[in-house]
């Protein structure tokens, strides 16, 4: 069991927490339970928040987990009467060093941890470890963002007709759980740049209160995402893992905003670039960021 100080958002930290654990101890990630943010059970924390939870949570889990594995280093020593130097780990197991057949698995170890079992003095039984990790620096992920939009100078509407993300997370623990942030980050832009609007009227009340006024970017509004990678591991991060949870959200309004920009040939103007703040610049009018929903432009 990880007990963990951080709550997912929907990052998917139960399937990454289990992996990287499950990796450093040898076995199934499905034998991992992950408990997070019960303050009951979990030790304390500051969150989830800026991309901090595998280059700190996860840290902090991994050096737990390899803390577990030198506690069973020394146990594996008392149930195969060999000194701890002399064992040899290989995932999922120890064995003396020249008899791979005098070994025993991590489970095997656990359970004599619990046992009768007579280990040396001052190391007691059981399997656990804690790990209160404190980062030597930022692991500083980074990313290019490229945008292709088509721009109706009728109307000022803009379509999202191609976009490319190439991302830098360094080691990437699943991959699959990483493309699901970039895709969620890239939507999470085009919604910042073309459409996300908090409006009022002129006497203060809100008009887009609900998502039934609030624009969101749909599937429709959105192209096939393609997505690369380069990996490069951080010194900063036991396992060279970085945060990815903001790169897309960060880098792609900026993108969108100036492949607008570049169409229209304006040099400047503020989002969200709904039609309207379009349409005006094509026209070369001021731009207005006072506008309220339904009023004219």
């Amino acid at each position: 069991m990880v007990r963990l100080s951080c709550m997912s958002q929907g990052q998917g930290h139960e399937t990454t927490f289990a992996q990287m654990v499950a990796e450093e101890l040898g076995m199934s990630p499905h034998d991992v339970e992950v408990v997070q943010g019960d303050t009951d059970r979990t030790p304390f924390g500051l969150g989830t928040y800026g991309s901090r939870s595998t280059p700190v949570s996860g840290a902090a889990a991994v050096l737990a987990a390899r803390k577990v594995r030198e506690r069973a280093r020394i146990v594996a020593a008392a149930m195969l009467e060999a000194s701890a130097d002399d064992l040899v780990w290989e995932k999922g197991r120890f064995h003396v060093r020249g008899d791979r057949a005098a070994g025993a698995t991590i489970a095997e170890i656990a359970r004599a941890a619990h046992s009768d079992l007579e280990l040396p003095d001052g190391v007691e039984g059981h399997l656990d470890a804690t790990c209160v990790y404190n980062p030597p620096n930022l692991t500083f992920p980074c990313g290019a963002y490229v945008c292709v939009v088509d721009v109706d100078p009728g109307t000022g509407q803009v379509k999202v007709r191609r976009f490319v993300a190439v991302d830098d997370c360094g080691v990437r623990v699943n991959p699959t759980i990483v493309e699901g942030q970039i895709h969620g980050g890239l939507a999470d832009g085009i919604g910042m740049a073309l459409m996300e609007l908090v409006a009022f009227d002129r006497d203060g009340n809100h008009l887009g209160a609900s998502f039934m006024d609030y624009l969101l970017p749909t599937a429709v509004e959105c192209p096939s995402w393609e997505l690369g990678e380069t990996v490069t591991p951080s010194p900063h991060h036991p396992i060279g893992a970085k945060g990815v949870g903001e790169c897309a959200t960060v880098g792609s309004p900026a993108a969108v905003v100036n492949a607008v920009l570049d169409a229209i040939g304006v040099r400047h103007a503020d989002m969200p670039l709904t039609p309207a703040q379009v349409w005006r610049a094509l026209q070369g009018a001021p731009l207005r960021t006072d506008l309220a929903i339904g009023e004219p432009s």
